[in-house]
């Protein structure tokens, strides 16, 4: 085997073990006391609703990649749960808007900071030019898993 099939393996085994490890960890603060009883779709629907406040559900759908109908059912169960509401917006009385409550303020900012103290690690005691280097890297790997699958 020679070094570059190896290096090549060795990038795999990484991207996929970071990937699994990211998810775990992530659910293990979805275990918070905050976010109890909500599964990652749902905290990861909070964070899009949260990154720009009162929004129409398609374009909640959008940020979230999913189709209106998903994001719809996503939504209910977060007002069922007490983490969303409903409204109709002042400009245009057909168009409901979703914003969270106090309950769902509060597990955005925990779903914040773990994406905070996720970054902080990635680039603790790193020189300035091995931050650019991850931050090139870590584009290029998001570009490739961005295009349309053939």
């Amino acid at each position: 085997m020679t070094e570059t099939v190896r290096r090549r393996a060795h990038v795999n085994e990484l991207l996929v073990e970071t990937f699994n490890s990211i998810l775990r960890v992530e659910e293990n603060v979805v275990r918070n006391r905050l976010t109890e009883g909500l599964t990652i779709s749902e905290v990861h629907a909070i964070h899009a609703i949260g990154l720009h406040g009162s929004s129409p559900m398609n374009a909640i759908a959008a940020r979230l990649d999913v189709t209106l109908a998903t994001c719809t059912a996503a939504v209910g169960k977060l007002v069922a749960k007490g983490f969303a509401e409903r409204s109709r917006s002042n400009a245009d009385r057909r168009q409901v808007l979703v914003s969270l409550t106090k309950e769902g303020r509060q597990a955005y900012r925990v779903h914040e900071l773990f994406h905070k103290e996720m970054v902080d690690a990635a680039f603790a005691d790193l020189t300035e030019e091995e931050e650019d280097v991850l931050v090139r890297a870590l584009s290029k790997v998001k570009e490739f898993f961005d295009e349309p699958a053939a």
